[in-house]
């Protein structure tokens, strides 16, 4: 049921194109995560930098298309 529910996510993303995911809407998914605490985010992932490359790389890595 997992992979289902994943899946559909997934399918919700790529539909709805990038806008979905956003740099804008990266710092309150993770306070969303994190409960409201930015700093636990960073002691947990990384330099905020760091975290918004892979925030990058994570929306490449979803929309482009396999080769």
């Amino acid at each position: 049921m997992g992979r289902i529910i994943s899946f559909r996510a997934l399918s919700h993303y790529v539909s709805v194109g990038v806008d979905e995911l956003d740099q804008e809407k990266l710092t309150p998914l993770l306070r969303l995560k994190y409960h409201n605490s930015i700093a636990d985010a960073v002691a947990d992932l990384g330099r905020p930098e760091e975290i918004g490359k892979v925030f990058v790389g994570f929306q490449r890595f979803l929309y482009q298309e396999a080769a």
